[in-house]
């Protein structure tokens, strides 16, 4: 019997699994508090866990690898984490102490070999705290008001998503409502009657995508702008169906080789933001909170590293709000961020003057992405708009007009009178001539015959206003160019030069052919023969940012390792890649409104708006 119950003891050791001690010790890593918890069984050791830890972020690396390289080799001997030696030595120390605890020999687990390394690590992005409690929740947030921020809320909203749209300004729009009022769309359902109108060939997608890339220098990402194109008709028509208004033209700015260009009632941005703010208002399930600023992103450590919510500054006051399904960047540009475009284009200073609302385009989404991770790409793609006010930098109403009319006739000479670029050349080509014309202003020639764009009486106002230089002869008009003072200094436009260009210039439409610099002399054109005779004063002003967030075709930002930061939006000019060197004008509202929308739908529905693409649908057939 005794011989039984030995075996019996002996047999029930051997299939009773082998007791786990645990251990938790408190050591010094690069500073005091970093509790590591140590498992041992039958003296292997079995786990490994930092618990608490009051670490920079240079020992984090040690904190995620180091356990795991522990428990693999057995050994407290192999290298620590390089670049995280303090907490290494701390996380060893105390797993030594531990293994002591246990009465075990401490010299059997200082083995150099290391465990083959995972060459696939890259150290966790994110916030080092994140809100326990939040004082707002919603499905999807929005950060921007503006023509990317209002598409997103709308179609989040739309898509039965909870939605918080903020803005830091006091009023919808930012700087999308500043802008020319000009939506570029290769089709529509007014696209027929005006093509039919005007005697004009229809455009297509694949020529309006073709010109994209190649006013672009072949550096835009193909598969964004293929979507800005296939999607603008959809988000145009949205647009016509809310009450946007729009003038009896289709034009076919610089760069592009179509007529896709829908020019606004009041020529401005606020045309569309307006529209857009009466759908954001109908929509029960959107919130818009004014006067509310994101300065933090909150990303979590965890294996998730999600994107979870944002905090934002009130006035005085802070509040954190939770996107429960991600968070959407529509935060613009940085053209009004001096430092930002000098470290990008030193030569963008401060005596540079930009057309965009300086509140508004500071650049601080891209910084607070950049600091959970996010990627950026071409930010030294920074564009001047040639036509502003050269005395303010402004784009106003009236420097619109040289931006829409070169496939109508308008010209644009020098200080002497002469020409000096290809009028519907891409606007860096035009920028760049006009800064290298040897003074401070150029000047956009025309006869209301050519500005059949304009509407009754806005001529008259122009002239009115100052910005508008008219002379009932060529003789006058160019006595009041040479008398109009360009920040203190006066240009030399002689007769001569000017009659000479004007008719040079009707010759070419006459013959068809620009011998001079190579202008597409489109049919659309018309002479400058009688007069009055006019002249806008104009010169470039920092305009549009091309770079920005590296994101997919679902708009999901992308990390500086190439992976997709989970919860993390953006879309507009907060974005880069969409325009490579240079942005076609007209092109950025369908960029922003078009991938504004596509990125509130993927949040609130996981999905790609595919109905957006559909040709036939789009063009109203």
């Amino acid at each position: 019997m005794k011989k039984f119950l030995a075996l019996l003891l002996l047999v029930l050791a051997f299939a009773l699994p082998a007791s786990a001690e645990t251990y938790v010790e408190t050591v010094k890593g690069m500073f005091d508090g970093l509790k590591v918890e140590v498992t041992l069984t039958n003296g292997k050791i079995e786990g490994v866990k930092v618990l608490e830890h009051h670490e920079t972020d240079t020992g984090i690396p040690a904190i995620d690898l180091l356990p795991k390289q522990i428990v693999e080799a057995q050994s407290i001997g192999i290298d620590g984490i390089s670049g995280a030696t303090m907490t290494s030595n701390g996380i060893k120390s105390a797993v030594e102490a531990a293994l002591k605890k246990a009465g075990l020999d401490v010299s059997k687990y200082q083995a150099k070999s290391a465990p083959k390394k995972d060459m696939s690590y890259f150290p966790i992005m994110g916030s080092f705290q994140v809100p326990e409690k939040w004082d707002e929740t919603y499905d999807v947030v929005v950060v921007g008001a503006g023509f990317a921020g209002m598409a997103a809320a709308y179609s989040a909203g739309e898509a039965g998503a909870k939605t918080l749209i903020i803005e830091k300004l006091s009023t919808t729009g930012g700087n999308s409502a500043t802008n020319g009022g000009q939506y570029a769309a290769y089709t529509s359902k007014l696209a027929a009657a005006l093509q039919k109108k005007y005697n004009l060939v229809p455009d297509t997608a694949a020529k309006h995508i073709e010109d994209t890339m190649n006013g672009g220098d072949l550096m835009s990402r193909k598969e964004l702008v293929e979507e800005m194109v296939m999607g603008s008709p959809y988000y145009f028509n949205l647009l016509l169906d809310n009450g946007l208004e729009i003038r009896d033209t289709l034009a076919r700015p610089g760069g592009h080789y179509g007529y896709r260009t829908y020019v606004t009632k009041e020529q401005i941005g606020a045309d569309i933001t307006n529209v857009q703010r009466k759908m954001l208002d109908k929509q029960k399930n959107v919130t818009l909170e004014l006067n509310t600023k994101m300065v933090e992103i909150y990303r979590t450590r965890d294996a998730g590293n999600k994107v979870v919510g944002i905090r934002v500054a009130q006035g005085d006051k802070y509040k954190t709000i939770k996107a429960e399904k991600g968070v959407i960047l529509a935060t613009g540009g940085f053209s009004s961020n001096v430092k930002m475009r000098e470290t990008q284009v030193p030569y963008l200073t401060k005596d540079i003057p930009t057309t965009n609302i300086k509140a508004a385009s500071t650049g601080e989404g891209i910084y607070l992405a950049q600091a959970v991770g996010a990627n950026t790409m071409q930010m030294s793609n920074i564009q001047r708009y040639p036509w502003a006010d050269p005395n303010t930098g402004v784009l106003d109403k009236y420097a619109v007009w040289p931006f829409t009319g070169p496939s109508y006739g308008v010209i644009y000479v020098d200080w002497q009178g002469k020409r000096y670029v290809n009028e519907g050349d891409r606007r860096d080509v035009c920028a760049n001539a006009a800064a290298n014309s040897g003074f401070i202003s150029t000047y956009a020639i025309f006869t209301k015959p050519i500005v059949t764009f304009t509407v009754a009486g806005e001529v008259e106002a122009g002239v009115a206003d100052g910005r508008v230089l008219e002379g009932k002869t060529i003789e006058e008009l160019v006595e009041k160019i040479n008398a109009f003072p360009i920040k203190g200094q006066y240009p030399k436009v002689t007769v001569e030069n000017l009659k000479d260009t004007i008719a040079k210039h009707n010759s070419y439409i006459d013959k068809g052919v620009d011998p001079d610099f190579g202008k597409v002399m489109a049919a659309t054109m018309v002479k400058i023969e009688d007069g009055p005779y006019y002249a806008i004063p104009q010169y470039p002003s920092v305009h549009h940012t091309m770079g920005g967030l590296v994101i997919t075709t679902k708009t999901e930002v992308v990390d500086i390792f190439g992976n997709v930061i989970p919860g993390l939006y953006a879309a507009g000019e907060v974005t880069g890649g969409v325009h490579g060197t240079n942005r076609l004008g007209s092109n950025a509202d369908a960029d922003s409104c078009t991938l504004g929308f596509i990125s509130g739908y993927v949040v609130a529905t996981g999905n790609m708006p595919t109905f957006m693409f559909d040709e036939k649908a789009n063009s109203g057939k």
